[in-house]
């Protein structure tokens, strides 16, 4: 992957390697999770985009190795990375849109619900999304009503893989066909939807777009969700809080904790707390930052970051209750699933 430095047709140089490595292992459930760790200590573009990259490597491997439902979880990674394990994981799944949609709605969950961990359940809902898409021209007018159909608790993982592929689509990457009348407003394609897929329309679209002005502190979340409100403002700001996020939970947790309000759970729901998963002295030290957080938002702070292991969480959920004891039962923020978070 040296060979890749060049910033001219880096990307398609990138996965043309990471294709290659995959096929040369012969097992790319073992062999991806080690490349998710190669890119990770590589850094730069290659660590941050390997998740889009591995879509095109997961088609690919697909279609020459002529993967089915019935065959998948032989070749789905055995990580719960979002990086480059998810997303061959999602490129698998695209590649079977056709029998996708011949198992209908109840036979492509049933076949997510029998992988091993709730993470990976996930990442394969998440990839019908991307499928349902790709079988329909990245139109979110077919797509969301089969998410909707698997179900209230696994359509939001869904809609979330379709809104993903959407907002790819508007700058016609990673194979997907750029619709000239689509919007590649997220106030207003967010704004039409229902409340259970807000969260979902919102959660990579700054990845995808970045704003001209980037965004890296509290005060440019603040700018790019200003005036915003309920449900809209929470979509945004966890968006825009996963653009400005690194691989350090603790770097997001900072920036976090100078917001206010509901803004700072928004926030954290984008921590990548998987990044510190079986290092339960990490996990602690994380939740610990909630003290710094302001007053009315520590009990929000504690309940969702104490969802990191079940040590961790009874720590901090006794931290959530006596927050909650020194405060007004009517200014606490409600607590909102993360669109991050399965659902199953």
């Amino acid at each position: 992957m040296r060979r890749c430095a060049s910033p001219r047709g880096r990307g398609r140089c990138y996965s043309k390697a990471l294709l290659a490595a995959v096929e040369t292992s012969g097992d790319p459930a073992r062999e991806v999770p080690r490349l998710d760790a190669q890119t990770l200590a590589a850094g730069g573009f290659v660590a941050a985009a390997c998740h889009v990259l591995m879509h095109s490597v997961g088609r690919t491997y697909a279609r020459r190795h002529r993967v089915t439902l019935a065959t998948l979880q032989r070749y789905l990674p055995r990580s719960n990375d979002s990086g480059c394990s998810a997303g061959f994981g999602h490129g698998l799944i695209m590649a079977l849109g056709p029998q996708i949609m011949r198992a209908g709605p109840e036979g492509a969950l049933k076949t997510c619900l029998q992988l091993a961990t709730r993470v990976r359940q996930y990442t394969c809902v998440h990839g019908l999304g991307h499928a349902y898409m790709r079988m329909f021209a990245d139109d979110l007018k077919y797509a969301l009503p089969l998410c909707r159909a698997l179900g209230r608790s696994a359509a939001p993982d869904c809609a979330q893989g379709a809104f993903h592929d959407y907002w790819i689509s508007r700058s016609g990457r990673d194979g997907t066909k750029k619709a000239p009348r689509a919007s590649s407003s997220p106030r207003v394609v967010c704004g039409r939807q229902e409340t259970a897929f807000v969260m979902p329309c919102w959660y990579r679209v700054y990845l995808e777009q970045p704003p001209a002005e980037g965004v890296d502190t509290a005060a440019d979340i603040r700018r790019v969700c200003r005036g915003l409100a309920t449900v809209q403002r929470a979509g945004c700001v966890a968006g825009a809080a996963l653009s400005a996020a690194t691989s350090d939970p603790f770097h997001l947790a900072l920036v976090c904790r100078k917001l206010s309000g509901r803004d700072v759970v928004s926030c954290l729901r984008s921590v990548p707390v998987g990044e510190i998963n079986g290092r339960p002295g990490r996990q602690l030290a994380l939740i610990q930052t909630c003290a710094g957080v302001a007053r009315r938002a520590q009990a929000g702070c504690y309940e969702w970051l104490g969802k990191l292991s079940p040590s961790s969480r009874t720590a901090a959920s006794k931290r959530a209750a006596a927050s909650s004891a020194t405060r007004r039962p009517e200014c606490a923020a409600p607590w909102v699933r993360s669109a991050t978070e399965t659902r199953l």
